[in-house]
């Protein structure tokens, strides 16, 4: 057993800001907008500080927000593994915990409200906002207990 009593870890990251879709473009496809790209330059240093070199394994909405949140937010530190996962778009809390149940170690979700929001909130039992560009570290003990660790909120600007 490790000694460290917090035996696995969970990121929850929301998707920066994405762009309003175009005409004819779905929901699916909306990229970010540029406030979302610099959302994800933060994002990067604060999971990089908090994980370092964990070894943790990130699953990913296909969605386009997602995908580029992950390799901007990601991108020149992870060394996990990065794993496409369509059953994150649109999922509830029970479909992700069920993805967090199929996946043993660290784990990293990069998707959508309101489920990842709500599967905070059935985790550790304290119920947060997640805006655009945020993220939540969960750890789990050795009993199974989840506790909120740290929380990242995107620096406010309206550029």
């Amino acid at each position: 057993m490790s000694s460290d009593p917090r035996s696995r870890r969970l990121w929850l990251v929301r998707h920066a800001t994405a762009a309003d879709p175009k005409p004819g473009q779905s929901d699916f496809e909306r990229p970010l907008t540029r406030k979302g790209e610099r959302q994800c330059g933060a994002l990067a240093g604060w999971l990089r500080q908090r994980a370092g070199s964990a070894k943790i394994k990130a699953l990913v909405s296909p969605a386009a927000r997602a995908v580029e949140t992950a390799e901007r937010a990601l991108g020149g530190w992870f060394e996990g593994h990065r794993v496409p996962e369509a059953r994150i778009w649109n999922a509830s809390a029970g479909e992700l915990a069920e993805l967090l149940e199929e996946n043993t170690g660290n784990l990293l979700l990069v998707g959508h409200n309101p489920g990842l929001e709500q599967l905070q909130a059935l985790l550790s039992g304290q119920l947060m906002p997640m805006p655009t560009g945020s993220a939540f570290e969960l750890a789990f003990d050795a009993h199974g207990r989840c506790f909120l660790e740290a929380t990242f909120q995107p620096p406010n600007d309206s550029m």
